[in-house]
């Protein structure tokens, strides 16, 4: 979104595109941003209702997911699904992955897309306008985000594996006891 929202800077747009003329109407990446966030939002909350409580039963043991976790998960989605929808597109992260446990629970689809669109459309002007604003600057700041994103993605990679390894050994004294 903050890439698209550079490219409504006539600048910016001239030196990736070609020419000033090329730049993108900030509406329309807006509007975009929304309607693809909708779309994947309903997507995965289709996935969720379909696959269902089954599924998680099946499979989650592969994702290092235990039942009684599970349960607590669900319980409280089901006292706090709107909250946690609408708060859960605000968060980096989160956002991507709200909508499985939203269908999961069976959350009113009605519900949940107003609860979604309300989370989804600040996220997305945000950024579209952000980028818009650093359009001239993206560059610039290019070489200082490519540093910084390499580090974030070392980081979250040790934390995946040093998170994987605790669930192992939790599920692994499980069985034994």
């Amino acid at each position: 979104m903050a890439f698209a929202g550079a490219l409504c800077a006539p600048a910016f747009a001239a030196s990736v595109l070609g020419s000033p003329e090329a730049a993108l109407s900030v509406g329309w990446v807006i509007a975009a941003g929304i309607a693809g966030s909708m779309v994947g939002s309903w997507l995965a909350y289709g996935l969720g209702a379909w696959g269902g409580r089954p599924a998680i039963d099946r499979w989650g043991r592969y994702l290092l997911l235990r039942p009684h976790e599970v349960d607590r998960a669900h319980a409280w989605f089901e006292r706090r699904g709107e909250a946690v929808v609408f708060l859960g597109r605000l968060v980096p992260l989160i956002r991507a992955f709200v909508s499985l446990p939203a269908g999961v629970a069976k959350m009113d689809i009605r519900r949940f897309t107003l609860f979604t669109l309300f989370g989804v459309i600040p996220w997305c002007v945000g950024l579209a306008y952000a980028g818009k604003a650093l359009g001239d600057q993206w560059k610039t700041l290019e070489k200082y985000f490519v540093p910084v994103s390499i580090a974030v993605a070392i980081a979250l990679v040790m934390g995946a594996v040093w998170w994987i390894r605790m669930r192992r050994r939790a599920l692994a004294t499980e069985v034994a006891d």
